[in-house]
């Protein structure tokens, strides 16, 4: 599987659903995992900045992802926020 470095709420979302896409899952059927509405999962994708951190992880743990946090590598360019 690929890492995929993450530094915008925005790139999260997008993200989660891939792997979501990848998996052929339903919204309602990864919701379904961890006790989230399909209309929760929808808004995590959507606009995943917006989310609880609790609901970000439950989404994790349904789709069988984890969040790595490391130190950026230098590019010299400013940050993305």
């Amino acid at each position: 599987m690929t890492d995929y470095p993450i530094k915008t709420p925005q790139q999260l979302g997008s993200v989660l659903q891939g792997y979501r896409k990848e998996q052929r899952l339903t919204q309602r059927a990864v919701g379904a995992k961890v006790g989230l509405a399909q209309n929760a999962v929808s808004q995590i994708e959507a606009e995943a900045g917006s989310a609880g951190l609790a609901r970000i992880f439950k989404l994790l743990a349904a789709l069988d992802l984890e969040l790595v946090v490391r130190p950026r590598k230098a590019t010299g360019r400013q940050s993305d926020w």
